[in-house]
């Protein structure tokens, strides 16, 4: 919705919709704000979507208003900002002052504090993260490789700490709304088993947020093909655009499923290992199915034909919803599942010597 609101016209929303409790009221007074739009989107799938919207006119807040079913992560953002604030919307009071990258949040919302206190906790790494890519950015003209690569590496240490303090949080804040989001960061560090006891310690009322429904739905994929289990079978295109199901590949074989992408820069790096891998084994009955995460088919093909990827790969070219990925609940790539001659999962993500310790067994 798309409207101008007035100061007068949003104390009485206020007070309305504190009263009915029925609807969340967000108003907003941040700094440089003034003429232009603020607006609340939320993710649908890979997509932002308005979902809300108001125009800041002189000496009035922005207000926004409406209803929402439980718990809503929203993005705040402001015309001609690039930054976002993110929020835990419910259908409670939010008043937001300062800016994007340094708000004042004042709330009734559970949720929202819980979230205001991680990120304080969180805002010294921050602030230093920001310097950094402030600095990454400057140096991109100046053609100092060396200074770059230390920048770089300083950004790098920083989301290990940023990690670290996550790990932590979600350790000692199991009834924190906050820490469904920051295990939503970390998920795809765990198999399955350890996704599990994670979500386990959870408290029921974090149950009803997406991001923990979408790890949930997530585990559920995962088990069904972690070690121990049968594999799953589907089949995508070719490059040459037949059919090619995981079952026609197996066929007895002992089977590395390779899920990877021409944009994945550590799927590139990863390649020559498994080229050598491949060339070792492929005569003993070791076979490769490559799964493409590509979106553009030349971009697929011509990585297949520069890294010298000789082995059989396929394709519905969807991105992260591609239906080999989602059926392996792979949320990182590289990732692989190694199956042996009977068609059970044997190993996930193995590399090197080790995954050639594990082929060797299973021949």
């Amino acid at each position: 919705m798309q409207r101008t609101i007035y100061l007068l016209g949003a104390l009485l929303i206020m007070n309305a919709c504190s009263q009915s409790g029925e609807k969340y009221h967000l108003t907003t007074d941040l700094d440089g704000s003034e003429g232009k739009w603020v607006k609340m989107l939320t993710r649908e799938g890979r997509q932002y979507v308005v979902v809300d919207s108001a125009q800041v006119e002189a000496g009035a807040p922005a207000v926004m208003s409406g209803n929402v079913d439980g718990i809503e992560t929203m993005y705040l953002t402001v015309e001609g900002d690039q930054g976002s604030l993110q929020l835990l919307v419910e259908n409670k009071d939010y008043q937001i002052k300062g800016s994007l990258a340094d708000p004042e949040i004042t709330t009734d919302s559970k949720a929202q504090m819980d979230l205001n206190d991680y990120r304080k906790g969180l805002k010294p790494i921050d602030d230093q993260m920001a310097a950094l890519r402030a600095q990454l950015v400057a140096g991109q003209q100046s053609g100092d490789t060396e200074e770059m690569d230390s920048l770089r590496t300083l950004y790098y240490a920083l989301y290990d700490r940023k990690d670290a303090y996550d790990s932590v949080y979600i350790a000692e804040h199991p009834d924190s709304y906050a820490t469904v989001l920051a295990l939503r960061g970390l998920f795809y560090q765990y198999d399955a088993s350890g996704l599990e006891a994670q979500l386990s310690r959870l408290d029921p009322d974090l149950h009803r947020m997406e991001e923990y429904q979408f790890m949930a739905d997530k585990l559920e994929r995962m088990k069904a093909v972690a070690v121990g289990q049968p594999y799953t079978d589907f089949g995508l295109e070719t490059p040459d655009g037949e059919l090619l199901k995981v079952s026609d590949v197996h066929n007895g074989n002992v089977l590395l499923i390779d899920f990877w992408a021409s944009w994945c820069g550590p799927c590139r790096q990863a390649n020559p290992e498994l080229v050598s891998i491949y060339n070792e084994y492929k005569d003993r009955g070791f076979a490769i199915l490559g799964v493409s995460l590509d979106r553009n088919k030349e971009s697929w093909v011509k990585a297949i034909e520069d890294d010298n990827l000789t082995w059989s790969h396929i394709s519905d070219l969807k991105y992260w919803d591609s239906r080999g990925a989602e059926l392996y609940g792979v949320s990182a790539i590289p990732h692989s599942v190694l199956i042996d001659r009977d068609g059970i999962i044997s190993a996930i993500d193995l590399h090197g010597d080790e995954l050639r310790e594990a082929i060797d067994r299973l021949l």
